[in-house]
């Protein structure tokens, strides 16, 4: 914080920490890597905080806009808190740009700051000093911004907790050696991640590295299907090399009657049947990643007993007074608008700022289309090898109805087809009619009496074959026909009587 220059402004801010919600306060010694506040009332603060910088004539909507940015405190005072910022958005960065120079167009400091490579003020407009910073309708552009995020990371990590900057090395050095041998891939992890082409999915894992090594929590958000669980098995093995497990944890399949006990475990004897002490999941993942799936499902009375552990790191079992360090990284994920969760009052407010450490959108596949194509093969290539099936590659027409349809199951629902496709396809390549896509959605011909005929009976003996695992005397029973018409089947439609789970 003291490699640059402090400009002496008194700005409203707004500010949050673990816990809680925003406070107001007054910003001061302001400079690229950190401030001081001074908030309104006298406040405990440690750790991570979310703070939002508002300009002083920013609700007359003349101001510039409002900035937000992660800090770290670094040190407490009577009248307030040190702050360290942490850059991770470059928009923000370049609002936080053009703040300074509305406030200080004429300071040597920022002069000084936002000169990139001895270049001239050249975007400060003629008339400086009137807090117009604009340049052809663009204010601050990319070499300024990646010169101050630059000094300002180089500044963080200076001044980081040593776990952080531990885990910033490794990381980096992981990357340097990996540069040195072949081009950046993701071969670690590709039996259960699909990487793809994608810039955002590229710009979601970049985010996922710079923050995976401080143990900040994430909160992962999109459509029912997109793969949410892989990215938050992803945080876990791009963090600090946990040595404990990654434990994942639908909060929406928990019954309430059963919640707290799944959570924090009970002791023998604490109530009718607790013949052993249980351990909770909250114990079970120390050391690792809690991975709470669909968070907004969590019962009201289970959030506040969770706030409290996060916010203490420590709980007790059930039927015990003892208590029990909690030493687990939270990664969370929904499919629903959480801040409307908490404005309905169904989700706690407090534990929804103790969860958004950072906020990831992973979008669905139609927002990613040239992936599925791609993942479609990937998917194909997986299943085949693990189920033990013949190769199959994945024809002309297939690829198109692939790329054509919307994919409203999203990745769950390519995986479903795929499976599908590669058991009922009784040759090498497969068609579009083995995907069983809709027909109104896919390229094919209308087909004949006949084919509907043939592929009906082919699916409902196969969906047979797979719910009994082969066994024909089943399939048999339920289909009400006899065991040689199965045998007739199979044969006729070239059909697997053996399956995985894959």
């Amino acid at each position: 914080m003291r490699d640059h220059e402090r400009l002496s402004l008194d700005i409203p801010v707004t500010f949050r920490a673990s816990t809680g919600g925003f406070r107001k306060g007054t910003l001061t010694n302001l400079s690229l890597t950190g401030c001081f506040i001074r908030p309104v009332r006298k406040s405990d603060i440690d750790g991570w905080v979310r703070i939002r910088i508002h300009g002083r004539d920013n609700a007359g909507g003349e101001g510039p806009e409002t900035i937000e940015t992660w800090g770290f405190v670094t040190r407490l005072e009577e009248e307030g808190f040190g702050v360290h910022f942490n850059w991770i958005e470059r928009n923000n960065l370049r609002r936080f740009g053009e703040f300074l120079l509305h406030y200080a167009p004429d300071s040597p400091a920022v002069r000084k700051l936002l000169e990139v490579n001895g270049a001239s003020f050249q975007f400060l407009s003629p008339s400086s000093g009137t807090g117009d910073c604009s340049v052809n309708g663009s204010p601050l552009e990319g070499g300024i911004i990646e010169n101050l995020l630059r000094e300002s990371w180089s500044s963080f990590l200076e001044h980081s907790p040593s776990h952080f900057f531990d885990g910033m090395i490794e990381w980096i050095s992981g990357l340097v050696v990996e540069k040195e041998q072949a081009p950046p891939t993701f071969d670690w992890c590709s039996d259960w991640f699909f990487l793809g082409n994608s810039p955002q999915i590229h710009e979601i894992i970049q985010k996922i590295q710079i923050v995976a090594p401080s143990g900040l929590p994430i909160l992962l958000l999109g459509e029912t299907g997109v793969g949410k669980e892989m990215f938050a098995r992803l945080c876990h093995e791009l963090g600090a090399n946990r040595p404990g497990p990654f434990l994942p944890v639908n909060c929406g399949a928990i019954p309430y009657e059963l919640s707290e006990n799944l959570f924090f475990g009970h002791e023998k004897g604490s109530f009718s049947g607790a013949d052993s002490r249980n351990t909770g999941y909250l114990e079970a993942a120390a050391g690792g990643t809690l991975f709470l799936d669909e968070i907004g499902e969590l019962p009201l009375p289970l959030q506040v007993k969770l706030l409290r552990v996060l916010q203490e790191k420590k709980f007790c079992r059930v039927g015990s007074v003892r208590e029990v360090p909690f030493d687990a990284r939270i990664v969370c994920a929904t499919n629903k608008n959480m801040k409307e969760e908490v404005l309905k009052g169904k989700f706690r407010e407090d534990l929804f700022y103790r969860l958004d450490g950072l906020s990831l959108r992973i979008p669905p596949l139609r927002e990613r289309i040239s992936d599925v194509l791609p993942m479609a093969r990937y998917l194909l290539s997986k299943i085949t090898k693990n189920g033990n099936l013949p190769a199959r590659t994945i024809g002309p027409e297939a690829a198109r109805a692939i790329h054509s349809y919307h994919w409203p199951g999203n990745v769950r629902e390519l995986h479903n087809v795929i499976y599908r496709a590669a058991i009922i396809a009784d040759r090498p390549e497969i068609r579009e009619e083995d995907l069983g896509l809709p027909i109104e959605q896919s390229s094919q011909e209308k087909p004949t009496l006949r084919e509907l005929r043939e592929i009906f009976e082919k699916e409902i003996v196969l969906e047979s074959l797979i719910r009994h695992n082969g066994n024909v005397a089943r399939v048999a029973l339920e289909l009400e026909i006899s065991k040689p018409s199965v045998y007739h089947f199979i044969k006729k439609h070239k059909l697997p009587t053996s399956f995985s789970c894959e």
